[in-house]
């Protein structure tokens, strides 16, 4: 009974917060954004829908789960919402980190190394490198990894918070930070503040689920007025941070287009 109300809870806390950002976003195509970069990035970056080989090449791994994993297989119209809407953030990824040319890419949270994937074919001479605090999680993403021939990949296995401050200590900076949704929203901020310490003028910071959960909405929104962030993009999936000085601080909503696989 409890677990049904709390399922009912979270269906209705997504509902109202899908009504939020309706209402709330703007931008669509760059219009009114006055810096020539952002226009930019927003135009030939988030909203542009050109096919790249690689998302169907990573997307046909996607149905490719293994047998604990049977429940995500379902056919049905949710099942197809959900590939969709991780395919659409995969593919923002790829394109932020591509345009860029960023060199080094921190992951926080593997999964099974679908969005990692996006990351290491966006750039193949990037230094990749994936963290996952569980080694059944590592194994099934690096048997993805090597059905690819991402080599490069330097996947690591969370024990505690001192294992991260020994892979930042690894990279003289980091261009490019995703945080995935394995991690517990609690955590994100102390994982963020490390990072920090790595950051550069032009580093992009990209958090999934934002909206997904009241806890991520909440360090969402903290982020959002972090000193040290000039911009911030909400694309209800997904959460952009930049760092450049030369920005101006500002929060933006913005409408975006589906995916194209």
């Amino acid at each position: 009974m409890a677990l049904s109300i709390n399922r009912m809870a979270h269906h209705f806390y997504k509902i109202k917060e899908r009504i939020r950002y309706r209402i709330n976003a703007r931008h669509h195509k760059g219009f009114g954004i006055h810096s020539p970069y952002l226009f930019h990035f927003i135009n030939s970056v988030i909203q542009i829908k050109y096919p790249y080989y690689h998302f169907r090449q990573i997307e046909s791994l996607r149905k490719d789960l293994p047998p604990n994993y049977k429940s995500l297989r379902n056919i049905d119209f949710i099942a197809r919402r959900r590939n969709k809407k991780e395919a659409h953030c995969g593919q923002i990824i790829f394109r932020i980190i591509q345009d860029a040319q960023f060199k080094t890419l921190l992951e926080l949270g593997t999964n099974l190394g679908m969005e990692t994937q996006y990351m290491a074919l966006a750039n193949q001479k990037a230094r990749c490198i994936t963290v996952t605090r569980s080694a059944e999680l590592a194994a099934l993403a690096q048997k993805r990894f090597q059905k690819q021939g991402l080599n490069h990949i330097e996947l690591e296995i969370l024990q505690s918070e001192e294992t991260l401050l020994k892979v930042i200590d690894k990279v003289d900076n980091l261009d490019f930070v995703l945080f995935n949704q394995s991690f517990i929203s609690h955590d994100i901020p102390d994982l963020f503040n490390q990072c920090l310490l790595k950051k550069n003028n032009g580093s992009i910071f990209v958090f999934l689920g934002i909206h997904g959960r009241p806890e991520m909405t909440s360090v969402w929104k903290k982020i959002r007025t972090d000193k040290n962030v000039q911009v911030t993009m909400d694309l209800y999936n997904l959460g952009i941070v930049m760092f450049n000085p030369e920005l101006e601080k500002k929060n933006y909503v913005l409408r975006t287009k589906q995916s194209h696989i």
